[in-house]
């Protein structure tokens, strides 16, 4: 397990490096740049969140994800209150950022072959289903982070944002079990599967202006720690104490709270001219560390549950 998120580190880091390097040569410019970043949050995006609604749940796994919703739905709260109590008092260019780095893992890129590569196809099944309540925290409440208190129209300009109206139509998809037709579906899913390049190009164009030092940030270190440890021992604490033993479902939440700040977190931060550079660097640090920290993390869930 760990050679394969070794690999998938290697993998964002190429990308990353690509952007950081277009950026320097002057091929990406900063009007690319914030024309990549809008079009990422309008479009791609959107897509990509609107196409995860198009998986069909097995019926032998039904009640396995009510179990996950469930979870799902509890582990966001909890990041939502832990965002409140660790950085209400931060300031309004950073606040956000950190808040946000909390509740968004990277659940799709990382997520899906490490937690595959534990639970196989269960795990991916379960894993999708987390997806769908996990993107509707983060695509309101996390995007209510950047927007609220901006302006006295910030719910208006929450209302007006392209992946949260992806989310609504996803859910009107499946309650009205409507099927698009297949040129269309795949059209929208392979924007969507651009999601990931793109959002690390983006990243790469973020941190060309990085300056060492910026490392030395202890809520940079501060963030690494409650998203890759922190959380995840609640989460496992959590599962423990209130008797959940099914192995795939507690595991894949345990794992999920486990995986590093999601490449949202850049992307919303330059959309909203909030702090950039802490963004890309707490999505960068929590990415090299998660190398370390999610193989821990799967042992002592292994051995608890």
């Amino acid at each position: 397990m760990t050679i394969t998120i070794l690999e998938l580190q290697c993998s964002l880091l190429v990308i990353i490096l690509i952007g950081t390097l277009g950026k320097k040569a002057g091929i990406i410019t900063e009007g690319v740049s914030a024309g990549l970043s809008k079009m990422l949050i309008n479009l791609i995006l959107p897509c990509s969140v609107f196409s995860a609604f198009f998986e069909r749940i097995p019926d032998d796994i039904l009640k396995s994800s009510v179990l996950m919703i469930l979870i799902t739905i509890a582990v966001h709260l909890l990041y939502i209150l832990a965002g409140v109590l660790l950085y209400r008092k931060k300031p309004a260019l950073q606040q956000p950022v950190l808040r946000f780095a909390i509740l968004c893992p990277n659940g799709n890129f990382m997520g899906i072959p490490v937690i595959g590569g534990i639970y196989g196809a269960e795990g991916i099944l379960l894993l999708s289903v987390a997806l769908l309540p996990a993107r509707i925290f983060i695509l309101s409440i996390g995007i209510a982070y950047f927007v609220a208190g901006k302006s006295s129209g910030w719910m208006k300009r929450l209302l007006q944002s392209p992946p949260l109206w992806a989310v609504v139509l996803g859910l009107l998809v499946v309650w009205l079990k409507i099927t698009l037709p297949v040129p269309l579906e795949n059209a929208i899913s392979s924007l969507g599967n651009c999601t990931t390049p793109l959002s690390m190009i983006l990243i790469g164009c973020v941190i060309s202006d990085l300056k060492p030092e910026m490392f030395l940030n202890k809520e940079i270190w501060k963030l690494c720690f409650w998203r890759l440890l922190g959380m995840p021992l609640i989460v496992l604490a959590m599962l423990k104490l209130v008797g959940i033993t099914q192995a795939a479902v507690a595991g894949v939440s345990v794992i999920l709270s486990a995986l590093p700040a999601g490449a949202m977190t850049v992307m919303f931060t330059k959309e909203y001219e909030k702090d950039g550079l802490l963004a890309a660097a707490c999505v960068i640090s929590s990415t090299l560390l998660s190398v370390l920290t999610i193989p821990l993390i799967y042992l002592l869930c292994a051995r608890i549950i």
